[in-house]
């Protein structure tokens, strides 16, 4: 071929992969409706929304997630087992990743490759799929899921170490399953890195309450810029700095308050922490995207300075923040837990997102149970959204 149908051809690749990543670059319209119907409370639209969806094979995991979450909060535990099962297999697949994905990210952005998940939204995975067998009373599954988590533990612990929550359900799931001395682990090391006592048997006579509320929604990831010279520049992910305190949680009976027992876990500084931790991958493939991207558009411009000129132009618009992330998490993660004696019981529940700060939203709602003596009775509250 000739050397001088070389820059056409080259300026012709680059302006068709830039149409494509610029278009590309902004989560599956889907899952962008399905998050602003559970936004605003609606989670079996949401769900509807999900089931129907069709995402581009770069956000799958982002359309496993979502769709589990939101059917947990829907009551549809069955469905969201399924759709974390699904997000496992994937994780497991994507931790294989073909060179193909990290080659069409050279000279475009990390939008070109499949969403793989943070260290913290892997985590939850197993978190929320905890609760989704503590929830349909299969505590031999939670355990299982909470050894998949202890693994994930073991490998970024540094990172994650501040999750009590998970820890939590962890324990819990090992003492539901029978497996004491595996739960007995778990309430050492919530001892030794919260200080907090949380073992507690449960006599013949005794039974209790343990509510999973998930408050408020975590911030998305925003996009940054580091302008490096007129031609070049490093786009990167970051989360958001936000003030949010955990919420305010009440238990009443007959008038009385209740005592609880409380862990809590905010999932944006977790979330910060781990995306901190990958930017070391992200900053060397941003090194080499550049360095690319300058040598492709000085060949063309060896060739044809103006063609040379407009693949600078075009690869300078390629480089966008790769922002997708699992955004129908909610900010908190708070385990309550409280004894009362067996029997049915008429509670009012009160819920303050954003603690105490004004403008705050507190919502009430009245808990009807039965609980069963020697045992623990769990629930799922999502205020705002799902199913009572």
């Amino acid at each position: 071929m000739p050397v001088s149908r070389l820059p056409g051809m080259m300026l012709r690749a680059t302006l068709l992969c830039s149409m494509v990543l610029l278009q590309a670059c902004a989560t599956s319209g889907a899952l962008s409706v399905a998050r602003d119907q559970f936004r605003h409370g609606s989670a079996q639209e949401a769900l509807q929304t999900l089931s129907e969806a069709h995402v581009s094979r770069r956000d799958r995991l982002l359309l496993y997630l979502d769709r589990g979450l939101v059917a947990q909060a829907a009551g549809e535990f069955s469905t969201s087992i399924a759709a974390f099962d699904s997000a496992l297999r994937l994780v497991d697949e994507l931790d294989y990743v073909s060179l193909r994905d990290q080659s069409s990210a050279l000279l475009t952005s990390d939008w070109a490759t499949r969403y793989s998940g943070e260290y913290s939204e892997r985590l939850w995975i197993h978190t929320f799929q905890m609760l989704n067998f503590l929830l349909i009373n299969d505590p031999q599954s939670a355990a299982v899921e909470a050894r998949r988590a202890v693994a994930i533990y073991d490998e970024h612990g540094d990172i994650l170490k501040q999750d009590v929550f998970t820890r939590a359900v962890m324990a819990l799931s090992f003492a539901a399953a029978g497996q004491n001395d595996s739960a007995s682990v778990e309430y050492r090391r919530l001892r030794e890195d919260f200080g907090t006592s949380l073992e507690r048997p449960l006599g013949r006579d005794e039974s209790e309450l343990v509510l999973f509320v998930a408050s408020g929604f975590i911030q998305p990831k925003l996009p940054g810029d580091l302008f490096i010279d007129i031609n070049a520049r490093i786009s990167f992910p970051y989360y958001p700095e936000a003030i949010s305190q955990r919420p305010v949680i009440r238990i009443e009976q007959d008038g009385e308050a209740l005592s609880l027992i409380r862990s809590d876990t905010q999932l944006l500084r977790l979330s910060s922490e781990s995306l901190a931790e990958r930017g070391k991958r992200i900053a060397a493939r941003q090194a080499l995207r550049v360095a690319t991207k300058y040598s492709v558009s000085e060949a063309i411009s060896e060739q044809d300075e103006l063609a040379g000129g407009i693949a600078k132009l075009l690869f300078l618009a390629l480089e966008q923040a790769d922002t997708r992330s699992w955004e129908t998490l909610p900010a908190w993660l708070t385990l309550i837990r409280t004894p009362l004696p067996p029997g049915s019981h008429t509670l009012q529940l009160q819920i303050s997102e954003g603690g105490n700060a004004p403008g705050g939203v507190t919502q009430r709602r009245t808990l009807q149970l039965d609980l069963p003596p020697g045992q623990r009775y769990f629930k799922m509250i999502r205020p705002g959204v799902g199913t009572d």
